[in-house]
């Protein structure tokens, strides 16, 4: 898009394209240093541009320049804002983020294209990680022999955003051993559930429930025993596949099978015909088949990130508590 610069860009934003950025709190450790820090990261949603200034150019050139303003100042000395065809840099007071991440509804490759430069063959834009579900068909679950758990409890909002609380402590920690296991090559980072990110994704459609449904849902989450649980938020908007997506999940070998059990009991019992789980560790999809769970690469909601670093970094728990 050559023929619109950047300062012209930042004043027709509003009009032409525009989009709605969350600023959130990243845990990372880079193998240099072995430990827990805490960046800022960026989530970026509601791209959009208005019907009649589509197929010019305006929304993809706006995902251009944002990097200019959200990447750190350390990052952005290392890069070339390419002025000759651009215009002068834009210059707003942001410039904190480590990275961006995005959930791409127009396919795995238009964000890549949105790079610090101009050309699509850069590629430098948001890449697309692990866009990976695994699907129950509720209505397909024998769930026959299945009683309720005695060592369950019923998560509220309250006592969900208490779970999700601890969960950061064990985020953490596993973010530095997968640091220190991969040789010391590799940085990790996570997004974090807690300050009000994975109780987003329950509020955000919790407020149409009454619309459609008389009875909701009251639970947002169930955990058994002393440490695995499952959160989730539900949605009655579609005329067919009401579904509940599960939002942050943490379980082992051993748990799996009896919270999954669970799950899929309050899922029929609500009406709801589809479960759905993103990026599930590879260690448990086994277990998960047990009740007719597939893996399937998503078609939409593509979880993409920039990184505004020069190391090698990994995103772990991109789970659907950080979308947006």
């Amino acid at each position: 898009m050559r023929n619109v610069r950047a300062k012209d860009i930042l004043t027709i934003h509003a009009f032409f394209p525009y989009f709605t950025r969350f600023k959130r709190k990243i845990a990372i450790c880079r193998p240099s240093r072995g430990v827990i820090e805490h960046e800022v990261g960026y989530a970026i949603a509601s791209v959009f541009t208005l019907p009649q200034y589509r197929g010019k150019g305006y929304g993809k050139h706006m995902m251009r320049l944002l990097h200019w303003v959200l990447a750190n100042e350390d990052y952005l000395k290392t890069q070339t804002f390419p002025e000759d065809q651009w215009g002068p840099r834009p210059r707003l007071e942001v410039g904190d983020a480590s990275v961006a991440a995005l959930w791409s509804d127009v396919g795995p490759t238009f964000y890549q294209g949105c790079g610090m430069g101009e050309g699509v063959e850069r590629g430098d834009g948001w890449l697309v990680r692990d866009p990976f579900s695994v699907i129950w068909n509720v209505h397909e679950v024998d769930l026959s022999g299945i009683r309720e758990e005695e060592e369950a409890t019923w998560l509220d909002e309250e006592s969900a955003k208490a779970i999700w609380e601890k969960d950061v402590v064990h985020i953490e920690a596993e973010v530095v051993q997968a640091t220190q296991s991969k040789g010391g090559t590799q940085t990790h980072f996570s997004f974090l559930p807690n300050e009000g990110v994975a109780e987003f994704q329950w509020f955000r459609l919790h407020y149409h429930f009454k619309r459609y449904i008389p009875n909701p849902p009251q639970c947002c989450g169930l955990q058994i025993g002393d440490g695995a649980f499952a959160t989730w938020t539900c949605d009655f908007r579609r005329e067919s596949s009401k579904s509940m997506i599960l939002t942050r999940l943490r379980a082992n070998e051993e748990d799996i099978e009896r919270l999954i059990a669970q799950v899929l009991r309050y899922a029929r019992d609500h009406s709801l015909g589809m479960v759905e789980l993103w990026n599930l560790a590879p260690d448990l999809v086994d277990a998960c088949r047990k009740f007719g769970g597939s893996v399937v690469e998503r078609d939409e909601h593509f979880p993409a990130i920039k990184w505004y670093g020069n190391e090698s970094v990994e995103w772990l728990y991109n789970e659907r508590f950080c979308w947006c």
